[in-house]
């Protein structure tokens, strides 16, 4: 995998060079992804987006790209070979991301961060003046809220998880934190890779009555094997994006992604026009609250959703 991708991005690189001697004075930019799921790719499209809003497309940007494949043992290697392009902005995606590139640059070296869910786990408390970026706040409240008012006879909620990624383990804190004098407990399996999801999610099944994945990339990436183990089980997949839903979960109550990256985009472009230091624009905080249902799931299972619940939604997939 690491290989591939390096093979990619040099070939990047080689076609990337042409341009950047037709267009010298054009920033570069590099975009950090740790792996390619919905929520990740979603504002990944929006950054793009706003870049062209903004104007930097075409010879007015250098726009390099590199995708980790969730091989989390490459993100130190990848982060260097895009800190030696010196990007006038490198934009990490996921937490894993943002922490490997802020522990790698310099203080010059502007870093916007996308959907990092708590900024605590990159080390944005110490305020680092060249950091800034765009949270997802997942609404892990509303989200176990969801799961009581669908299901109220459930009492054990499972959640696979990678420890590995700090954003995760923030989740399953938080959840725990959430259930305590509530009538639930939870139950967890640790996975290292997406590949482990499918058997982690069957050892689990049978001591529990709803899965929910928190903020979790690896999960996330794996989601439609997740959900055909659970509907091997009968057992509701709750989740904390409307991507996983869009895979197979049956609801979640989410941030718009879409309209994250685009935030991502207009903080990028600010700098890239003014050349300040990311440190001097303040963090954002997207708040998930976009209640997403996924019918086809629903209908699958034999489940059917209030009335109630259908005209709160943001987004209803179906048939």
């Amino acid at each position: 995998m690491r290989r591939r991708i390096l093979s990619v991005l040099m070939a990047a690189l080689v076609l990337l060079s042409g341009a950047a001697c037709r267009a010298s004075e054009a920033p570069t930019v590099a975009i950090f992804n740790l792996v390619s799921h919905p929520i990740l790719d979603e504002s990944i499209a929006g950054i793009k987006e706003q870049l062209v809003a903004e104007g930097f497309s075409g010879d007015e940007v250098i726009l390099q790209e590199v995708n980790a494949g969730g091989d989390m043992n490459a993100l130190n290697g990848f982060g260097e070979e895009l800190l030696a392009l010196n990007p006038a902005v490198i934009i990490p995606v996921s937490t894993p991301v943002a922490a490997t590139v802020i522990g790698l640059v310099a203080e010059d070296q502007n870093v916007v961060y996308s959907t990092v869910t708590n900024p605590s786990d990159i080390g944005m408390d110490a305020t680092p003046r060249n950091v800034t970026g765009v949270s997802d706040v997942v609404d892990f409240e509303s989200n176990i809220a969801l799961i009581r008012e669908l299901f109220p006879d459930a009492s054990r909620i499972g959640m696979v998880y990678n420890r590995g990624e700090a954003n995760s383990q923030f989740g399953v804190d938080r959840v725990e934190t959430l259930i305590a004098d509530l009538p639930l407990e939870l139950q967890t399996v640790v996975v290292a890779n997406a590949n482990e999801v499918p058997d982690a999610a069957r050892a689990l099944a049978p001591l529990i009555d709803v899965f929910y994945v928190g903020s979790d990339n690896t999960v996330a990436s794996a989601m439609p094997a997740m959900t055909e183990v659970a509907a091997e089980f009968g057992i509701p997949v709750i989740a904390s994006d409307i991507g996983s839903v869009e895979n197979g979960a049956l609801a979640a109550v989410s941030v718009d992604y879409r309209l994250l990256g685009r935030r991502v985009g207009e903080i990028v472009a600010e700098l890239l026009r003014t050349g300040a230091d990311a440190g001097t624009v303040e963090p954002v905080y997207f708040v998930g609250d976009s209640l997403v249902l996924n019918m086809v799931t629903a209908s699958q299972m034999g489940f059917e959703f209030s009335a109630a619940i259908q005209n709160r939604a943001s987004k209803v997939i179906s048939p």
